[in-house]
């Protein structure tokens, strides 16, 4: 018997009906982008279609066509614990239907990560993109707790899926006025574009901080020779105001 991961943020973060979603989902992608083919990662947020399906659309946009293992790497908000977890089910559930999870790789991860399964939004919202611009893709679903070994993971990652695509979930500052919120941001997405993970420090605003230290790390051992700026926006562009505003950034890692 298959074991799925039932959906836990759908009627929440994005809609539960089906031809809803997919209509969403290909409305976000059809923004004129052109593939990236050398690309190996990206950053893409992960708050509510609402508020940053626009941004994340811009990357799963610009992503290469043809992806088969998609390594998501995602904080965890809800379920605190220490390290690095992956999820070892056989698939991810939404509305769109089942997204197979490629067990060969998360066999091979968690020799050496904790395999608790939890539900995680930052995860999830990253599957219907996924099912949509990808329908063949399996995913690997890679959870961040207090205090990872971003170098670990990335080297695990590129160990057992030296081909797979890297999404890296997270969203940037949280609730500050928005000319606050815009400098604190402009300070993730300009470390981000020099490739350092060490400029991916603990004091940047950032939720998914340690997902993205560990794509550039993976993009380190892949050689990679370029990031680019896709997208920012932020909560104020979808309509809820200026005074406790949230960022929200895609940007691409090109070998």
């Amino acid at each position: 018997m298959d074991d799925v991961l039932k959906p836990g943020f759908a009627g929440s973060f994005y809609p539960a009906d089906s031809a809803s979603l997919e209509a969403l989902v290909r409305g976000f992608l059809d923004n004129h982008c052109e593939p990236l083919e050398n690309a190996t990662g990206m950053v893409v947020p992960h708050a509510g279609y609402t508020y940053s399906g626009k941004t994340a659309g811009y990357g799963f946009a610009s992503a290469p066509d043809n992806v088969s293992t998609v390594v998501i790497i995602a904080p965890s908000h809800r379920y605190p614990f220490r390290g690095e977890t992956v999820f070892e089910t056989d698939f991810m559930e939404t509305p769109l239907g089942m997204c197979p999870v490629n067990r060969k790789v998360t066999s091979g991860l968690a020799t050496r990560m904790g395999t608790v399964v939890f539900n995680e939004h930052s995860l999830e919202v990253m599957v219907p993109f996924i099912q949509i611009r990808w329908p063949d893709a399996e995913i690997v679903p890679v959870i961040l707790g207090i205090e990872p070994d971003c170098r670990k993971t990335a080297r695990l990652i590129q160990q057992y899926a030296p081909d797979a695509f890297i999404v890296a979930s997270s969203d940037l500052s949280h609730f500050y006025p928005l000319a606050t919120a815009e400098k604190l941001d402009r300070l993730v997405i300009d470390a981000f574009l020099t490739l350092s993970p060490e400029r991916i420090t603990e004091s940047l605003e950032a939720c998914g901080k340690s997902a993205i230290r560990t794509l550039l790390h993976v993009s380190t051992l892949r050689k990679a020779k370029n990031a680019v700026e896709l997208h920012y926006s932020t909560s104020a562009d979808a309509g809820a105001g200026t005074d406790e505003v949230v960022g929200y950034f895609s940007g691409m890692v090109i070998k």
